[in-house]
C-alpha cells in the first residue's frame, strides 16, 4: 500500500538550489520534505564531478562575494573540516571555491540535519505528479526499492536541474534555447599523479590536444578548457563534451559512453603531448555526464541577456548573480565568455523564480527562468544557492497563506543572511 504523507513545502533535487530551498523554507517555519534520487546531497559537484562552487564571488579585483545565506553556511562548515580556505582564481580570473567532494558530502548532511522541520530522503526518486483542475500541484509519487510513496504540499520547489517535477506537472517549460540548440555537457575528469610543473593555460592545452588530433586522437572534443588543481597532484579537467538533446535513457545512454570514451582518450593525449602529465591517471570520472542545459522554467518573468551583462538591478530582487555568461557551444572550442558591467553583480527577482502557468511551483537553480545568455549565468551553483533560498523561503510564504509578499520575503531572506 502506497504511503502518505504532508508537508507544507515540498522540494525536488537536493543539489546546491534544493538544499538552501529546503534550508531556507525550514528557517522560515515550513514543515519540508527534500526528495534526492542519488545517494547523497550535492548535485553536480559530488555526483557528476563539478568540483567548484561557481558564481559565489563577483569578477572584480579583489572579488567581492555575493552569495551568503545557506551558501555561507556551506563554506562554514567546509573550513571546520578543513576544506575550504577561501576563493581561488581560474585561468580566465574568476573566483572559485574548489571542492572537496567528500568533505562536502559530509557538510551537507551536517547542514541538513540543524533543522528540525527539515526532512530528507535520499534513494527516492518522483515519478509522477499529480495536478487539480487549475493546474496547481497537489502531490508527488516517489518509489524507493522498498515501495512507494505519496508527498502532499501546498507548495512545491523544483531544484532537479532538469525541470522533472515541472514536466511531469506539465508546467510550461522551454528546452535548451527554444530552437533545437542549447549548452554542451561535460564529463569532468578527475586525474592524479599531476606533474608540479605541469601547466594548464589554455593556449597550452590547445597546442597539445591539437598535436593529438592531427596524430590520430579522433575522439577529442574540446581544443582547450579549463583545468585546475584542487590538490598539489591532483586536477580537473572540463573537456570531453556532448550535446545532449533529449532526457530519455537511450539518449543518456549514448551521451555516457561517449564521454567516457573521450575521457580515457584524452589522459592518453595528455601523457603523450602534455609536459608534467606523463604519470597522470584518470581517477574518476563521475557518477553522471554534468548536464547543462536541459529543461527551463518559464516564469512570470524571463531574466535577459540586456539584464545580465547590464548589471541591472531590481525592486522586486531576491538574489544576486556575478558568474559571466559561459557559453560552451562549439565542440571543438573553449566556452566563450560575455562579462557583467564593471565587473559588478545583476539582481534576480521574485518573478524569475515563480512559474507562469502553475501557481504554487517554484523553480531554482537551472530552472530560474532566463533566456538563453542570461542562463549562461544564473546556471552555476553558487548562484544557485541564492536563488534556491529564495524559492524555498517564498514557497514557504505560500503554504503558510500568506501569498507572496515581495517586501517580507525580502526582510526574511535577510533574516536569513542572504545579500539581496
Amino acid at each position: 500500500m502506497e504511503k502518505v504523507q504532508s508537508y507544507d513545502v515540498v522540494v525536488v533535487g537536493g543539489g546546491a538550489a534544493g538544499i538552501a530551498a529546503a534550508v531556507g523554507a525550514a528557517q522560515a517555519g515550513a514543515a519540508c520534505l527534500l526528495v534526492e534520487r542519488n545517494g547523497s546531497l550535492g548535485g553536480q559537484a559530488t555526483n557528476a564531478n563539478v568540483a567548484s562552487y561557481c558564481g559565489f564571488f563577483t569578477h572584480s579585483n579583489p572579488p567581492q562575494q555575493i552569495v551568503r545565506g545557506v551558501g555561507q553556511q556551506v563554506l562554514e562548515l567546509l573550513h571546520e573540516l578543513g576544506a575550504y580556505d577561501g576563493y581561488r582564481l581560474s585561468s580566465v580570473q574568476n573566483a572559485i571555491v574548489t571542492l572537496d567532494e567528500e568533505a562536502l558530502k559530509y557538510a551537507l548532511d551536517l547542514l541538513v540535519q540543524r533543522y528540525s522541520g527539515l526532512k530528507v530522503l535520499l534513494h527516492c526518486r518522483m515519478i509522477s505528479a499529480q495536478t487539480s483542475p487549475d493546474g496547481s500541484i497537489q502531490s508527488i509519487h516517489c518509489v524507493d526499492d522498498e515501495g512507494t510513496y505519496e508527498f502532499r504540499a501546498k507548495a512545491f520547489v523544483d531544484a532537479s536541474g532538469d525541470g522533472n517535477l515541472a514536466h511531469l506537472a506539465g508546467a510550461e517549460l522551454r528546452f535548451g534555447d527554444g530552437a533545437g540548440g542549447g549548452y554542451l555537457s561535460t564529463k569532468m575528469m578527475r586525474l592524479d599523479h599531476v606533474g608540479l610543473e605541469a601547466k594548464f593555460a589554455p593556449a597550452v592545452l590547445e597546442e597539445a590536444i591539437q598535436r593529438a588530433k592531427a596524430e590520430g586522437f579522433h575522439r577529442l572534443t574540446k581544443e582547450s578548457g579549463i583545468v585546475f588543481r584542487t590538490a598539489p597532484d591532483t586536477a580537473y579537467a572540463i573537456l570531453p563534451s556532448v550535446a545532449v538533446p533529449a532526457l530519455d535513457a537511450e539518449t543518456l545512454t549514448a551521451c555516457e559512453m561517449n564521454t567516457r570514451a573521450q575521457c580515457q582518450e584524452y589522459v592518453a593525449a595528455f601523457r603523450k603531448y602534455l609536459p608534467g602529465m606523463e604519470h597522470c591517471r584518470l581517477v574518476s570520472s563521475g557518477y553522471k555526464l554534468g548536464i547543462r542545459d536541459t529543461r527551463h522554467l518559464v516564469g512570470e518573468h524571463i531574466l535577459t541577456a540586456e539584464e545580465v551583462l547590464g548589471a541591472v538591478k531590481h525592486p522586486d530582487t531576491v538574489a544576486r548573480g556575478a558568474w559571466p555568461c559561459e557559453m560552451h557551444t562549439d565542440i571543438n572550442r573553449m566556452a566563450d565568455y560575455l562579462w557583467v558591467k564593471d565587473d559588478g553583480y545583476y539582481d534576480i527577482p521574485l518573478r524569475c523564480l515563480k512559474s507562469r502557468s502553475t501557481a504554487n511551483l517554484w523553480g531554482a537553480g537551472r530552472l530560474v527562468s532566463a533566456d538563453a545568455v542570461a542562463f549562461a549565468s544564473v546556471r552555476v551553483m553558487g548562484i544557485g544557492f541564492a536563488t534556491g533560498q529564495a524559492a524555498g523561503v517564498a514557497a514557504a510564504f505560500l503554504a503558510a497563506g500568506r501569498g507572496t509578499p515581495v517586501s517580507e520575503i525580502q526582510a526574511e531572506l535577510r533574516r536569513q543572511g542572504a545579500c539581496i
